[in-house]
């Protein structure tokens, strides 16, 4: 009974980001491994690995968020349910586990022995490298700590998207090196030549990370209670809701267009983007409950998707 209490207590933590998080990073991971080089059987062999580095991962960063008084106090308005308000545990208990989350998440990704995939000869190189998205791992942890521990995430919506842009990519690519088994770095024939595999994945990257810099505020359009109440300078907070919306729904239709011009797309390449993207923004502004918001939320997630599936 202890152990399921337990069990239950971390899911609580992160079910609320499966959706942004663990989902979006599988997708993005699935969508860019290639198919000549790694077999269907063998991405669905490694799908709980990918499970299981995006939930550890996204566990470190929830608790360590959840358990800051800012953020108790916006969950205790917003999401009752959750851990620390539902008095599962206690702030310190979590900062505890939130700790040994950190430093799980980095053991597991350093520990990994796997072999390496030359992208750009499309052969395998049968070498034991190490590491798939140990990187990432570390880097989400620094990531984690200016967002939560120095509380950068709250006082300017310009960093907070940024540090949220740099969190989704760092999933993203994380997951993928899951995938691949080999971190990206390693991946051999980096080149200045804009045709190169590898650089232009190394630019889709970039891409994404400015997709979500510029549209992540979304997710702040149904927090506005608690993130007011938690002192917060969200987008929505700072120019105002209608302002916000405008400006996100700006972003989601260039973003439409150019990810699929990008990637030299046909017709198809962008009907999903373009159809989603435009129900996302006629939503934002027609329907602007909370309960509205948090579905038009996880459309905009389904647009993310979208984006993901081009190449």
């Amino acid at each position: 009974s202890s152990l399921l209490y337990h069990a239950y207590t971390l899911y609580l933590f992160t079910i609320n980001d499966f959706k942004t998080m663990v989902g979006p990073s599988i997708a993005f991971a699935i969508f860019h491994t290639p198919s000549d080089k790694v077999h269907t059987h063998e991405i669905l062999l490694r799908l709980p690995h990918m499970f299981a580095y995006s939930w550890i991962n996204l566990l470190a960063f929830t608790i360590n968020n959840q358990c800051q008084p800012a953020s108790i106090a916006e969950d205790r308005l917003n999401k009752p349910w959750r851990p620390l308000p539902a008095g599962r545990l206690s702030p310190a208990q979590a900062q505890v586990w939130g700790r040994l989350s950190t430093v799980l998440a980095i053991i597991l990704s350093s520990s990994s022995s796997v072999s390496s995939i030359n992208m750009s000869t499309h052969s395998r190189s049968g070498q034991q490298g190490g590491g798939a998205g140990w990187s990432e791992s570390v880097l989400l942890a620094v990531l984690g700590w200016i967002y939560n521990d120095l509380g950068q995430g709250n006082g300017n919506w310009a960093v907070r998207n940024l540090l949220n842009a740099a969190g989704f990519t760092s999933f993203a690519a994380g997951t993928l090196e899951v995938a691949l088994r080999t971190p990206l770095l390693s991946l051999s024939s980096w080149s200045a030549d804009s045709n190169d595999d590898n650089v232009q994945l190394l630019w889709w990257i970039g891409m994404i990370a400015a997709v979500v810099a510029t549209t992540v505020q979304l997710q702040d359009m149904y927090d506005q209670k608690g993130d007011a109440a938690a002192g917060r300078r969200t987008l929505p907070l700072v120019v105002g809701d209608r302002a916000a919306r405008l400006f996100s729904a700006i972003a989601i239709m260039a973003w439409s267009l150019l990810c699929p011009f990008y990637w030299s797309s046909g017709f198809l390449g962008y009907l999903a983007p373009m159809v989603l993207g435009l129900w996302t923004v006629v939503r934002s502004f027609t329907l602007k409950s909370e309960s509205d918001d948090r579905v038009t939320f996880r459309i905009y997630n389904c647009w993310l998707v979208s984006l993901y599936a081009l190449p």
